[in-house]
């Protein structure tokens, strides 16, 4: 077995059993391994399914990040075959599976381990040996032959504990919900989304314990919709895509098939919720800047105090009481900080000043509001997916209450955000604004925008990996050299 230092152990993520293929070169490649194996008994069909899934989610993560290791769980009570969640029914058989490919000298793997430094118990850990990279480099496919299963289940169903239900129902409305998902993966499938300008895929996100990568690729696109405490009106947001985790200084130079993107969110979109759900329209009634607090003493005058009414601000709303409030405060605070220094006195203080300025919605704070409130927004974002999606068939990115389409749709975005949140809540004050560098440029109607795109971006130019990349992905999946889609203004630079 290789060798593999705590550290790298870290760079991990769990095994994907909904990577697929059908190409002949994927079943070709996996029959020529299935003949090295010794000692792996039963059916050679399930046995194959198994090892399928296997090596496809090693190549994959390997493409991406040669570095990251695969989590792995030998425990049999991991696996339910006939799952709504395991769409390809992989079993306990995986075990084994791993096993005939270590046996052989395949795959590296490092057991369950406790981490001496951090006292953190780990699941074991899997990676291709040098033996099994070099049938990656002899393959005769690529990473676009590799996709989700299509049969993968869209909605989740999670009960209290967070475990997912397994035996709900299929309602009309979830029908409705899972078909919108299945045409919007497809739309999503269908686009080369990327960040241009990345010579290598990864970034590196969080810093200390919270450290991880984050690899950009073409097989983390897929987006569920999750649903909390077994009902359907707690939760309810869209997740998955790289792009969710990506921080905002690299969102910007997303690419749609090499087109740049535009971002645009909801301002205050929990707080203008809330008083909406009091019959108020915040941005027309009271118009105040909802995150400035005046005549607080006492604090650090170097701290920035509308940052800090903020973050506590939008902690509060999800949060079930004010000690949890103040703990999660703190814990997303940055190391080292003055905000993260704040005590529960200083905390209290500025929850208190919050309560007082939003004094028609301070019940809600600290109340455990914030599950229903992301079910309002998800219904926002359903609405806005769905326009997206049938009637002007452009591909969308959704991060909870922001939005990334591709540039030349900013307008159409602005105002299907403003008739989605005046459809759900019944106030038409919603306000939205971008957070692109060019949003105070788009109402210049005389703008050049060959000229004010170029001068808005950094000088950096796509990297000749994006630029390759993008090309075979053009040609494996046909598509013309320019998508219905793609407007005047997209295709300008």
């Amino acid at each position: 077995m290789a060798s593999c230092s705590s550290l790298s152990l870290t760079n991990a993520r769990p095994l994907d059993v909904h990577k697929w293929s059908d190409y002949p070169e994927v079943n070709s490649f996996v029959n020529h391994i299935y003949n090295l194996l010794i000692g792996l008994d039963g059916n050679e069909r399930i046995n194959k399914k198994h090892l399928k899934v296997l090596l496809l989610d090693l190549y994959v993560a390997w493409l991406a990040d040669p570095t990251l290791k695969i989590m792995f769980s030998r425990n049999n009570n991991s696996y339910r075959s006939k799952s709504r969640y395991n769409e390809i029914h992989i079993g306990k058989k995986i075990i084994a599976v791993v096993n005939a490919l270590s046996d052989v000298g395949l795959l590296n793997q490092k057991l369950g381990f406790n981490d001496r430094i951090s006292g953190t118990a780990f699941q074991s850990r899997l990676w291709p040996s040098e033996k099994l990279i070099e049938f990656f480099y002899e393959a005769k496919f690529h990473q676009f032959c590799i996709h989700s299963n299509d049969d993968r289940e869209t909605i989740v169903l999670r009960d209290e504990n967070k475990v997912d239900i397994e035996d709900y129902k299929d309602t009309i409305a979830v029908k409705r919900m899972r078909q919108l998902l299945y045409d919007y993966n497809k739309l999503l499938a269908a686009t080369h989304i990327d960040i241009e300008t990345l010579d290598v895929p990864v970034l590196t996100i969080g810093s200390g314990k919270k450290k991880m990568t984050l690899q950009i690729s073409q097989q983390n696109k897929f987006v569920r919709r999750i649903f909390n405490n077994s009902r359907w009106d707690n939760g309810g947001r869209f997740y998955g895509g790289w792009w969710q985790r990506c921080p905002k200084k690299y969102r910007m130079r997303i690419v749609f098939d090499s087109i740049l993107t535009a971002e645009i969110d909801f301002s205050g979109l929990h707080i203008i919720i809330l008083y909406a759900q009091q019959g108020v329209d915040y941005w027309l009634e009271v118009n105040r800047d909802p995150y400035i607090l005046l005549n607080l003493a006492g604090l650090d005058p170097e701290i920035d105090m509308r940052s800090v009414a903020k973050s506590l601000l939008l902690v509060a709303i999800n949060s079930n009481d004010e000690a949890q409030t103040y703990r999660a405060f703190r814990r997303q605070a940055k190391s080292g900080s003055r905000e993260k220094k704040l005590t529960d006195s200083q905390l209290s203080a500025i929850l208190a000043g919050l309560k007082q300025l939003h004094e028609p919605i301070a019940d809600s704070f600290a109340s455990g509001a914030g599950i229903n409130l992301m079910y309002v927004d998800s219904q926002i974002t359903a609405k806005i997916i769905e326009r997206f999606t049938y009637h002007y068939k452009c591909p969308i990115l959704t991060i909870h209450d922001s939005y990334i389409v591709p540039f030349g749709y900013d307008y159409i975005l602005k105002e299907e955000m403003q008739k989605a949140f005046e459809a759900v809540t019944g106030i038409s004050g919603a306000r939205v604004k971008h957070t692109t560098a060019y949003y105070d440029l788009l109402d210049y109607e005389g703008a050049d925008w060959s000229e004010v795109l170029p001068s808005c971006y950094d000088s950096s130019q796509p990297s000749q990996r994006h630029l390759e990349e993008v090309e075979l992905f053009r040609v494996f999946k046909d598509k013309p050299q320019r998508e219905d889609w793609v407007s005047d203004r997209t295709s300008v630079y």
